[in-house]
């Protein structure tokens, strides 16, 4: 099936806001993910991070790229967007949560590990993380080989099948959505915000 995709799919959007998720949702779908099993699954992410090394020097090294990740796909940060090669295209699935849903995600791991960066401001670290989304969003739109689908983390968990089947329409069709609804967990949406934006 990869074989007739000639792009590679990106996963990308903010640490906590659904990647793995889409990933392991593609993965079931059939396309293969450009992964190399480094960082395992914890209980943060029971289905694992398909994260691939390479790309954190993404900025000094893009060339394994359109060797790679043509037909596949593959995690990439939001902030590394902009190092990816512009001679290949690219299919981007953007996932987006709300943004006090993914700062309390981000603590509670940062809590986990020991790590001091757990104390931040979370109003500080919110108003960051949206002005460099809106930063990445205006240079997506202007790049001719990139297009964006934007994938909100909290339909997708609530909808799998509606969200399933346009991600398969955005990626050209042909893809198994029964088998990516399948792998979709509502229980795995902690840090869920009530309506009233109060957690649950």
């Amino acid at each position: 099936m990869s074989g007739s995709r000639d792009f590679a799919t990106i996963v990308s959007g903010i640490p906590r806001s659904g990647t793995s998720l889409a990933m392991y949702m593609l993965q079931a779908a059939g396309i293969p993910p450009l992964t190399d099993g480094k960082r395992l699954a914890d209980e943060h992410n029971p289905h694992g991070y398909f994260e691939y090394e390479a790309v954190k020097r993404l900025a000094a090294d893009s060339s394994w790229v359109p060797l790679l990740a043509r037909g596949k796909s593959l995690k990439v940060i939001y902030r590394l967007l902009r190092h990816l090669p512009s001679n290949i295209d690219y299919r981007v699935l953007f996932m987006e949560r709300d943004l006090h849903e993914v700062a309390a995600s981000q603590t509670a791991m940062l809590v986990a590990r020991g790590d001091p960066a757990a104390s931040q401001p979370e109003a500080k670290l919110i108003a960051s993380m949206s002005s460099e989304v809106v930063s990445v969003k205006a240079w997506m739109e202007k790049q001719p080989n990139i297009r964006v689908l934007i994938v909100p983390y909290g339909a997708l968990v609530d909808k799998p099948l509606v969200w399933a089947s346009a991600i398969s329409e955005f990626l050209g069709g042909g893809l198994d959505v029964a088998a990516m609804c399948s792998v979709v967990d509502p229980r795995l949406h902690r840090h869920r915000l009530k309506t009233d934006g109060s957690k649950l």
